[in-house]
């Protein structure tokens, strides 16, 4: 008998698991007012959604949105037989309303996709859009199609102040059947194709079509049944971190669900020790933005350490939810011989036309979601950089997945800036990340930042949004940077973020090169058409390089002489921006018109462009970029070709607006078997530029990646990579198409991997040598030479070995400053003349 009771007891142990695994309850009723709705939930879109009057009400009943949407992200219909229940309470916000406004569960949505990309289904129709299942205004009881819109089947109900409403999901042999019930209506469709009953579950809110759009509240949700598959995503309150460390200083910041006046406003960083968590720091969140950063100094560099963000909150179960983000903190890793960059441009997460319109189909597949962009997550996964950047445009404000809306700035950019945030978070909790914000992050076609004042149009130069904006999109997506050369605000009180660290070995510098950009419509050659657009192939080049324009601005080019001469810890030098210095498009757009120059490119202003590449060329420097949707790698000319630095841009993430480089003159000294747009070039500046490979769009070369979704791969996205060899001293580009196996070098763009010197980042002819300088007994010591006529810095490097030949380029009298920078020791020659005689020597000992 007591093995008998034991066994039953068991038993329903057993059965009481599994029903909890496949049972999730929510009540608002218990919740302080807030945007963010929980963790279990993306809402479509976060402004559109909120916790008020102890309910979760769909605020929005604009006409243009059309099937507002809650998804669950922690529960979806699986792929197996088996049964679902799901329940309700929801009522009307206001009266009257359109007589097909409606409100109920969304099922079987987006059943080829994972939980995150369905999430974004709302309001279009088209395959995968699922099943509405819900009351109208109206009185009825109806399922919808919304993969065709039309109307399966409805009944009449009686519409209460509070609705209770069921949908419950059965298995009726290979199909299902599906049932309503709302107060004594019930209403049953059978003989549903089972592929219909997987995917995403949702709350909806619809406004109907006509002059009263309406909305309505939801409480006490219940979802259960053998078919419901559990998941371990979750989103917030703690949505990710992003963070640096360089110079042993940690930077990290948390970004934040958006929380309620009322709720907890600090967040703790804890890390293990001992076995233990031990907490280091807390700080407030920061609003607009719910950003909370962490600065540590005397971080230990040295090893790695486990990490949590910290944040105490009330969950619908509990007065005071510990909720936690666990990471890890990389040591540094100065020990490696090679440094490896990942670097990302672009982050556009669905097709055209987005989700914004109310008429049409939208393809709820691979085809028409990319996000969370898993493909390129998962390779990065298994090649393991060091370091990740992203160059810009994280965020589209228009069709990615919806329109711009400048009546919730906040929000709007945070619905969006979220996607980016979920979709790597597990690579930047454990990876150090550079993200620097675009034009399109800050809710601009194109960003002439003309030190940061306010403006009307774009290319008027300035700023168009206002400031708090701007103010706020950096803080989401660079307080994690190490703190900026020079804080100094500019224009409107805008802040600055260009800095630099040391990791790895390697010095890095961070740019802005477009906030002191000059603007363009004031140009007085282009007489017709947009005054960033060259299209007449006669016109004089020259004339729109003019005087007063700048690119990078006087700061920033102070702050890079300055690095340039700095290289404690450092033995190689990259520097990472929004775009490259030139003009590498021929051709634009879907249709790919051509175009004889854009001044949205870094090629103008020729002045300041040349400025630039001569500061970097100094320091040997190798940069890397994006925003041009087109990959390339670059030599760099001045005064003539290949003197100055290599780039790598680098391509989109996905591409709705592909660019073509394909000038109408053959390129000179091009390798063998290369295309004519390959070899030197003059860009449409009139700029030098060597180039060596391009990703250019099937829409131009009419060879096809063979790869579906085809609208995504042959417009050729992926990602690159940048290895920095310290022993060797060497830096290999990789091009890697978002499909391709990285551990198949083959799969690469064609044109990678190329594999330069450090040393061809200053390809300047040499016009003659000065004597070899030779350093007994000591690697790799720092050189700088000094023009002592005019005070120049001609370049200044670490060198491999104990003796170099210091190339000069004019008849001068030469400093020569060798520094051990561990030491802090410094030698300085001076009055150095060229020699002819290569067996020279200068003996230097410290």
């Amino acid at each position: 008998m007591k093995k008998l009771l034991i066994a039953i007891l068991l038993t329903l142990l057993f059965v009481s698991c599994q029903s909890r695994e496949n049972y999730f309850n929510k009540s608002w009723s218990t919740l302080n007012d807030r945007v963010w709705v929980g963790s279990e939930f993306w809402s479509n879109r976060l402004q559109d959604w909120k916790i008020q009057n102890g309910q979760l009400e769909c605020v929005a009943n604009n006409p243009k949105l059309l099937m507002r949407t809650t998804h669950l992200i922690n529960f979806r219909l699986a792929n197996i037989s088996g049964n679902f229940l799901g329940k309700v309470d929801m009522g009307t916000l206001q009266s009257p309303q359109n007589n097909d406004a409606a409100s109920g569960f969304l099922i079987g949505a987006g059943a080829k996709l994972d939980v995150l990309g369905a999430s974004l289904i709302q309001q279009n129709i088209g395959p995968g859009a699922g099943l509405f299942a819900g009351i109208s205004s109206s009185g009825n009881l109806f399922i919808k199609d919304m993969e065709d819109g039309k109307i399966l089947k409805q009944i009449k109900t009686e519409l209460s102040k509070i609705n209770s409403f069921s949908v419950e999901v059965t298995s009726n042999n290979s199909q299902y059947d599906l049932i309503l019930k709302n107060g004594k209506s019930k209403l049953i469709l059978s003989g549903i194709n089972k592929d219909r009953m997987i995917g995403n579950i949702a709350l909806v809110s619809h406004p109907g079509i006509g002059d009263n759009p309406g909305s309505f509240w939801f409480n006490n949700l219940e979802v259960s049944g053998s078919k419901l598959e559990k998941l371990r995503e979750s989103i917030g309150p703690i949505i990710s971190t992003q963070y640096t460390l360089g110079n042993n200083i940690l930077k990290m910041t948390a970004q934040m669900a958006p929380i309620g006046k009322t709720d907890p406003q600090e967040v703790a960083l804890e890390i293990k020790e001992n076995g233990s968590w031990q907490e280091i720091s807390k700080t407030k969140i920061i609003t607009p933005g719910y950003t909370a950063t962490f600065k540590v100094t005397n971080w230990n560099s040295s090893k790695e350490i486990s990490y949590r963000v910290k944040y105490i909150y009330q969950s619908s179960i509990n007065i005071h939810e510990n909720a936690f983000w666990e990471g890890t903190i990389k040591h540094d890793p100065v020990e490696k011989e090679e440094i490896v960059i990942a670097a990302f441009t672009g982050n556009y997460n669905i097709a055209r036309p987005g989700l914004s319109k109310t008429e049409g189909i939208f393809n709820f597949d691979s085809t028409g979601i990319w996000y969370p962009h898993k493909d390129i997550v998962d390779n990065i996964k298994i090649i393991k950089p060091d370091v990740m950047f992203f160059s810009g445009d994280q965020i589209y404000e228009k069709m990615s997945p919806t329109f711009l809306d400048t009546e919730n700035y906040e929000l709007d950019y945070l619905y969006k800036w979220y996607l980016y945030c979920l979709a790597y978070r597990d690579l930047t909790k454990d990876i150090p990340t550079i993200s620097i914000p675009d034009d399109h992050d800050v809710y601009q076609g194109n960003l002439w930042g003309q030190n940061g004042r306010s403006t009307d149009k774009d290319d008027k130069g300035g700023y168009v949004h206002p400031a708090w904006f701007v103010k706020m999109v950096e803080r989401t997506q660079c307080s994690n940077l190490p703190d900026p050369y020079d804080p100094t605000p500019i224009e409107q009180n805008i802040g600055v973020y260009y800095t630099n660290f040391t990791y790895g070995g390697i010095g890095f510098a961070v740019l802005e090169d477009r906030k002191f950009k000059s603007g363009c419509a004031d140009n007085p050659f282009i007489s017709r058409g947009r005054p960033d657009h060259i299209i007449d192939p006669k016109f004089d080049i020259k004339k729109i390089d003019m005087p007063g324009k700048k690119l990078l601005g006087e700061r920033q080019l102070k702050f890079l002489d300055d690095w340039t001469t700095n290289w404690k810890g450092e033995e190689m030098k990259i520097v990472l921006s929004q775009t490259i210095f030139a003009n590498m498009a021929t051709h634009h757009g879907p249709k790919l018109f051509r175009l004889i120059a854009d001044l949205d490119s870094d090629g103008w202003p020729q002045t300041g462009r040349n400025k630039a590449v001569d500061v970097l060329r100094k320091g040997f420097v190798f940069h890397l970029a994006g925003d041009q949707h087109l990959a390339s790698i670059v030599h760099h000319g001045i005064d003539e070709w290949n003197d100055a630095i290599y780039s790598f841009c680098v391509p989109s993430i996905a591409n709705y607006y592909p660019r073509t480089w394909w000038p109408e003159n053959i390129g000179k000294d091009r390798e063998k078997d290369a295309l004519q747009n390959m070899g030197k070039h003059r860009d449409g500046f009139n700029n030098l530029v060597t180039v060596y490979a391009v990703t250019n769009p099937t829409s131009f070369t009419k060879v096809s990646s063979n790869h579906e979704p085809l609208n995504l791969h042959d417009n050729m996205p992926g990602y690159g990579i940048v290895k920095m060899n310290k022993k060797n001293r060497t830096i290999t580009m990789e091009c890697w198409p978002r499909y391709a196996n990285p551990l198949n070098d083959e799969e690469q763009y064609k044109g990678w991997p190329k594999t330069i010197s450090q040393f061809d980042n200053y390809g300047r002819k040499a016009f003659a040598h000065l004597p070899t300088i030779s350093v007994p007994g000591f690697e790799n010591p720092v050189v700088e030479i000094v023009d002592e006529k005019t005070g120049e810095l001609v370049y200044c490097v670490r060198i491999k070995g104990n003796e170099f030949s210091p190339k000069v380029f004019k008849q001068s009298s030469y400093k020569i400053i060798v520094k051990d920078t561990e030491r802090e020791l410094v030698e300085v020659i001076k009055g150095i003349l060229p020699t002819q005689n290569p067996d020279e020597k200068l003996i230097v000992k410290f």
